[in-house]
């Protein structure tokens, strides 16, 4: 019996006779190659050259250097020579990829993990020694900076060979000799506190060395963390808040020329965001009025501090002017400017300040402006920014001391006429300013309303509220409309954040603000109605009204997209708008008219607008939904969508015909109307459907129609037929077994045309 050795044997000889003759067969391939260049060449020569070319064509000679060499028959070295040969560039791929990743991990995570661990190692092992008493709180802190000072010693020696392990070393035993003096103090009393603060001042001194001698930001923000943790860990709550935010400011003042000096802008962030956020924080907490000169002091040198880096950095370094600068610029102003508010409004004798503190606000970036331009310190849209501060604290300050409408025209007339300058003349720095002076002026005017919304003493549509709700519409209208015109659209290549601003934020204002501010004035009219003559149906007329104003807006949208702007956008924000509108109409509205209907003939009321509003409804309606489908057909390619906008509109007429039906059935006397006769409703208006989707050839309006017959016996057996009489339930099954029978013999009459190819044509 062959062994499985022996096996392997005779394979090994196959193969090896087989890649022999793959080889000579190669050789006489090559062989053959060969010799008909070479004819082709003598049937070259013996041609007249009438091209003049004297040198004859070089014949290229293939030769054949490749030898098949059959597998060895040891285990394991199968497909060895297919490595040698072909696999080898993939296999270096594979082993440089291989060995990228273990360098990553072995050189550069393993390092950070190894230091974090040993941290934590040293703080449980002095845990645990101290929760059993092994050695003496001397022992503990001394062997503490001992630890500290073994990694740093270790650091320094491994500083020429091993820059990047050591330097993960120096960290960490800083950070070890930071935290062991701050235990020594507090757990301890081991320090006084002078002391304590000087060795870790000392200490965060220290990092500061080691981030600059080893090239890390990532140190530098280790010593960041330590100096802004320094005087919350060293508190004793003495109150003596000059003494903390004298030391901030030194804090910052060095760390920021360290940022600058080493271009480490990731410092002056954390400097920004963690002195403002303590700035605040205190203010909100601890602020007194005793504290208002400590408190104006320090805002003002903390605001200076940080205007002058961010200056420093653009125009010393030449930095770029980008988003992230307006949000710095801007947001250190704000900042400055809403704490110096309220610090002046909650002192008792300065309260009137507020607007000579505006004021001056505005007058500071003045003078750096006029600084920048005279000395050519920065570009255009430096300049422009800075002066645009300007505009905006003078623009401020007249609501300080102003109340009202007039704050709103001021701004948004700003913003229109800095919008105007900005895009004709090319400057984008007062677009961005406009921008800003938009959303404050829309924030306005929305305050403005709600503030003046239970308002008696004024009649609608004739107040100030509402001339400013027109005119904050109009401008936005004609932001939207300059912003679109040819002659000064910005090409798609060159817009930014603002720009996307003014194409879709902006807009959305103007359709919010079209819409709103009539609808407000018309909610006060109703209310007046109802104070005056309308009281038994005024919820429901309130509803009919509603819907009526939000069809007819969405008629003058639809028909001013469609012959002036041609937008793809609005055209789909409109048809979700009617999407939303038709379920008000079936949910909402038609249940009202319905009330209102029924109460004009049963219930005697007056008013024979009780009848015509619901054909008013329905009127309104059609015209939005023929609007609508002619946005469909013009922007709407996708078949999917082109068949929901049609069977959204089956809905629409299946919902109104059965309100219809419900309505007049009640008035004439009929009871119980939305049981077995809605039902049949629904059976012929499915049938019909069949109908019309089989002369369309429409095979999802069949389909819709199926679904229909479906809901339609459910309701029939669940709902209807519940309590009904014998009278009803017979009446009812045959009225829709008539009409199911009717439906299969028009499938059975047509179904050659049925089950053929259904049109391609979505449109009804």
């Amino acid at each position: 019996m062959a062994t499985l050795q022996d096996k392997i044997d005779e394979l090994s000889r196959q193969i090896s006779e087989l890649a022999a003759q793959q080889t000579h067969l190669g050789k006489q391939l090559l062989a053959l190659m060969n010799e008909l260049d070479a004819l082709k060449k003598q049937a070259t020569a013996s041609t007249p050259d009438l091209t003049g070319a004297k040198d004859p064509v070089p014949v290229k000679v293939i030769e054949y250097t490749e030898t098949i060499t059959a597998p060895s028959r040891k285990p394991g070295n199968e497909g060895s020579a297919a490595s040698q040969r072909g696999a080898t560039p993939g296999a270096a791929r594979g082993n440089k990829s291989k060995t990228s990743f273990e360098e990553f991990i072995g050189k550069n995570l393993a390092s950070k993990v190894g230091i974090l661990v040993t941290i934590v190692g040293i703080f449980i092992g002095a845990r645990y020694a101290i929760e059993h008493n092994m050695v003496s709180p001397v022992v503990r802190i001394i062997n503490g900076y001992a630890s500290g000072l073994v990694l740093v010693g270790i650091a320094l020696k491994l500083k020429k060979k091993y820059e990047n392990y050591s330097a993960v070393l120096m960290g960490g035993g800083l950070c070890v000799l930071y935290f062991i003096t701050y235990i020594a103090w507090s757990f301890y009393s081991m320090l006084p506190q002078m002391a304590a603060f000087g060795l870790m001042v000392l200490f965060t001194a220290a990092i500061v060395y080691a981030a600059i001698l080893y090239n890390k930001v990532i140190i530098a923000h280790l010593a960041q963390v330590g100096a802004y943790a320094i005087p919350f860990l060293l508190s004793n709550n003495s109150g003596q808040y000059a003494v903390l935010f004298t030391y901030i400011l030194i804090i910052n003042a060095g760390i920021l020329v360290l940022s600058f000096y080493k271009y480490w802008k990731s410092l002056f962030y954390v400097a920004y965001i963690a002195t403002w956020l303590i700035y605040a924080a205190w203010y909100v907490l601890d602020y007194s009025n005793q504290h208002f000169n400590l408190a104006l002091v320090f805002l003002c040198a903390y605001f200076i501090l940080f205007y002058a880096t961010f200056l420093a950095y653009k125009l010393i370094r030449k930095e770029q002017y980008n988003i992230g600068d307006v949000f710095l610029l801007l947001s250190n102003a704000f900042i400055f400017y809403g704490l110096g508010y309220s610090l002046l409004s909650n002192y008792a004798t300065m309260q009137y300040w507020a607007g000579l503190f505006t004021v001056v606000n505005a007058l500071v970036h003045l003078g750096v402006s006029i600084v920048v331009k005279r000395l050519k310190l920065a570009d255009k849209p430096m300049y422009y920014m800075i002066l645009g501060l300007v505009v905006v604290f003078l623009t401020i300050a007249v609501p300080v001391q102003l109340d009202g409408n007039w704050v709103t025209l001021l701004w948004i007339t700003e913003a229109v006429l800095l919008f105007f300058i900005g895009r004709t003349r090319g400057v984008p720095a007062y677009e961005q300013l406009a921008a800003g002076l938009i959303i404050l002026a829309f924030v306005s005017m929305i305050e403005d309303h709600l503030r003046t919304y239970y308002r008696s003493s004024e009649k609608p549509f004739f107040n100030i509220t509402f001339f400013t709700g027109l005119l904050v519409t109009a401008c936005l209208g004609y932001i939207v409309w300059l912003n679109r015109r040819p002659k000064w659209s910005v090409p798609a290549a060159a817009h930014t954040q603002f720009h996307a601003f003014y194409d879709y934020i902006v807009p959305v204002f103007l359709l919010i603000a079209s819409y709103f501010v009539p609808f407000l004035e018309l909610t006060e009219t109703i209310s007046d109605l109802q104070i005056n003559w309308l009281e038994k149906h005024f919820l429901v007329f309130n509803v009919a009204v509603n819907f009526l104003y939000a069809a007819v807006y969405g008629v003058l949208v639809l028909f001013i997209n469609q012959r002036w702007i041609r937008n793809r956008l609005l055209a789909a924000a409109s048809l979700t708008g009617i999407l939303i509108l038709s379920a008000n109409l079936l949910m909402a509205t038609m249940p009202a008219v319905n009330e209102l209907s029924i109460g004009y003939f049963q219930d005697g009321d007056k008013g024979v607008w009780h009848v015509v509003i619901r054909y008013v409804v329905i009127a309104i309606m059609s015209l939005v939904l023929v609007m609508g489908t002619r946005v469909v057909r013009n922007y709407v390619t996708e078949t999917m969508l082109q068949r929901s906008w049609w069977l959204m509109v089956y809905v629409v007429l299946l919902g109104t015909v059965s309100f219809e039906y419900v309505n007049w059935t009640t008035i004439a006397g009929a009871s119980g109307q939305y049981r077995v006769g809605l039902s049949i409703v629904w059976g012929l208006f499915a049938l019909a459907l069949v109908v019309y989707g089989i002369r369309k050839k429409k095979k999802y309006i069949r389909l819709a129609a199926i679904v229909l017959f479906v809901i339609t016996i459910l309701k029939l057996f669940v709902y209807d037929l519940a309590e009904a009489g014998t009278i009803t339930k017979t009446v009812s099954f045959i009225s829709l077994g008539a009409i199911l029978l009717l439906v299969s013999y028009l499938y059975n009459r047509y179904k050659e045309i049925l089950f053929g190819e259904d049109s391609t044509e979505v449109r009804s």
